[in-house]
């Protein structure tokens, strides 16, 4: 029979493992709790940081590719109020995305996706969706937020729609002079109602987006302007 021999140093070593090794897993067990408390917290305020980048870089995309649709923090235009509360209150995040990457055929709102020959990636898109959710604890309600140019006067319908094109003075700009003594001051009322609603060259169609009414009182307005003396 082979008796073991007795090794203090291995049992003192042994000890001192074994003594670490528990303090170990009672640092763990008492951190735990602590990182369940604080994780969940750490993790909500890195989403919100990314979440304000996000709308930071879309307030940006919104204000070169919609506002001149949508008007500035998406208050209306030619375009829908969608940063009205009706409209950011009935539709989802994803909702937003589709519309802004596919369009709404038969409307001027074009698609915007790169997948359908538009200029924004998907990123892209949630940047400006992010930035439109950003809006919405101080959106004002817009009951009117499918038709905001309803009320309107020709001029103030003019400044919407046509200024930045032709300038607020009709003075011309990417479009041509509309003014006295330009060539549209010669034009009969009929073809220039036909130009706005059937659009010409760069000039986008408005028949959907202005009524007959709001057309004509737009031609009211340059009979007016066209008609005052020169300075």
């Amino acid at each position: 029979m082979v008796l073991e021999r007795h090794d203090p140093e291995l049992e003192r070593s042994t000890y001192r493992w074994f003594t670490a090794f528990s303090v170990l897993l009672l640092v763990f067990a008492a951190a735990f709790p602590v990182y369940r408390a604080v994780e969940p917290s750490r993790r909500a305020e890195a989403r919100e940081s990314r979440q304000q980048e996000l709308a930071a870089v879309g307030e940006q995309l919104y204000e070169g590719t919609c506002a001149s649709c949508h008007g500035a923090e998406g208050a209306g235009g030619i375009g829908p109020a969608i940063g009205s509360a009706e409209f950011l209150s009935s539709t989802t995040d994803e909702q937003i995305a589709a519309l802004v990457a596919a369009g709404v055929p038969g409307t001027q709102m074009s698609a915007y996706s790169v997948d359908f020959g538009g200029s924004l990636t998907s990123t892209q898109i949630s940047a400006v969706v992010a930035y439109l959710r950003s809006l919405e604890d101080g959106a004002p309600s817009n009951p009117q937020w499918r038709q905001p140019l309803q009320g309107l006067t020709g001029g103030e319908l003019y400044q919407v729609a046509c200024a930045q094109c032709h300038g607020t003075d009709l003075e011309g700009g990417v479009g041509p002079r509309l003014g006295r003594g330009s060539d549209a001051a010669e034009d009969d009322d009929d073809e220039i109602i036909r130009r706005i609603r059937l659009g010409r060259d760069e000039m986008p169609s408005f028949a959907n987006a202005l009524t007959d009414e709001q057309i004509r009182s737009i031609v009211d307005f340059l009979r007016e302007e066209q008609a005052k003396p020169r300075n």
